[in-house]
């Protein structure tokens, strides 16, 4: 087993022990991204030619075993983290690993990546919270594909979607105000058009500006008809 540790040097103090199983592309975006804004992260990956590939641009420590195996999480010091993210591409993998983490440290927070969506809303009394790349993934393109009337945000809930809407000027709702628009049970226009106040009965949806709204989703079709037209 090998250990890279880093040889970056930060006065800021990292906000967050992480450990991330799995250093493939999700893994190693995910644990990117997370050094980039201050956290401690620890990535261990059971394959040495993508620990070759990464040691050399990581700035993070990388631990070079097999997650399912306890003396490889052991490395990884358990007992410090506060957050354990098992994304490698196999699903039941993560959920033994998470639980195996937990055995390791009470307390500890832990994700399961799947890629089902069937198993998004599964229970585990292991997991906290599973995440589901491919959702996100497929909402980045639709964003890039409909850029110009509605954006979809990343799932900050699990059953509402939060859009970014732009109102069509020839739509049903352009330039009234909310309590003149029917609006489908289960939509609510969030923020008025400058994005810094809630948006209240009185909020005038004007033409061509940008709204947050938060929809169900069975009746985001109905809100896009209403805010696009």
């Amino acid at each position: 087993m090998k250990v890279s540790d880093s040889h970056a040097q930060t006065d800021q103090i990292p906000e967050q022990h992480i450990v991330i199983a799995g250093a493939g592309r999700v893994g190693y975006q995910t644990a990117q991204v997370l050094t980039d804004c201050g956290h401690e992260v620890y990535l261990i990956e059971r394959d040495p030619k993508t620990v070759e590939r990464i040691i050399g641009g990581w700035t993070g420590v990388v631990i070079e075993g097999d997650a399912e195996d306890p003396q490889v999480l052991s490395r990884a010091d358990p007992s410090q983290a506060d957050v354990f993210a098992a994304l490698t591409g196999d699903a039941t993998i993560n959920f033994a690993i998470c639980a195996e983490m937990q055995h390791l440290s009470k307390g500890i927070r832990t994700i399961a990546r799947v890629n089902d969506p069937n198993r998004e809303n599964m229970s585990n009394a292991f997991i906290d919270e599973i995440v589901y790349p491919e959702r996100t993934g497929s909402n980045a393109t639709v964003n890039r594909i409909q850029r110009e009337n509605i954006r979809v945000l990343e799932d900050v809930t699990k059953d509402i979607n939060i859009l970014n809407i732009r109102v069509h000027p020839q739509s049903p709702a352009a330039g009234k105000q909310l309590n003149e628009i029917l609006l489908p049970d289960g939509c609510h226009v969030i923020s008025d058009a400058d994005g810094t106040e809630v948006a209240r009965p009185e909020t005038t949806l004007d033409r061509s500006r940008r709204y947050l709204s938060a929809a169900e989703p069975n009746t985001v079709d109905d809100a896009q008809k209403l805010l696009i037209g």
